[in-house]
């Protein structure tokens, strides 16, 4: 990754420990089927002052938050015959930090267990409601300024492997 002005690492999009994320920069991938609602996100959300990436194929998606700044992720419950809760894992083990939020047709029990198991941020239902997801990207980007905050804080109560 880059590195800041005073040289210090950023680290897959993140601010640097203890710094918010200006509104240029907090930056929404969009990955969804319907084009129709992929616009209308987009163009909502850019609206309002946020950075928006879109992608419809999966290997897009995976090249989008390796390659850029992609802070919280709006995500389709399936996208090429792949399940969300499965994409999930995928994203966080790219960047751990990444908020995902997904845009669910379902809301069968099962579901959502395994969403909440993969660490997603929060599901929305579909039709989609603009400000339900207007607030809960709001709110991931909140509690990714305090996790910043909290790291910048309290380093010492990380706890880091020490070698033997």
């Amino acid at each position: 990754m880059g590195h800041d002005k005073q040289g210090r690492e950023e680290k897959w999009g993140t601010p640097i420990h203890g710094e918010e994320i200006s509104m240029k920069s907090k930056t929404i991938l969009i990955a969804y089927q319907d084009d129709l609602w992929a616009r209308s996100l987009s163009t909502f959300f850019h609206g309002i002052g946020y950075r928006v990436e879109n992608a419809k194929m999966i290997s897009e998606m995976i090249r989008k938050v390796r390659n850029r700044k992609i802070h919280v992720v709006l995500l389709d419950d399936e996208i090429e015959g792949i399940k969300a809760c499965d994409l999930v894992p995928l994203f966080k083990k790219i960047n751990d930090k990444i908020q995902v939020i997904v845009i669910s047709s379902e809301a069968s029990l099962g579901l959502v267990k395994r969403l909440r198991g993969a660490g997603i941020f929060y599901q929305a239902m579909k039709p989609v409601d603009l400000e339900e997801i207007k607030s809960a990207v709001e709110c991931a980007f909140e509690k990714i300024e305090r996790e910043n905050i909290k790291e910048s804080f309290f380093p010492f109560l990380i706890p880091r492997r020490v070698p033997a």
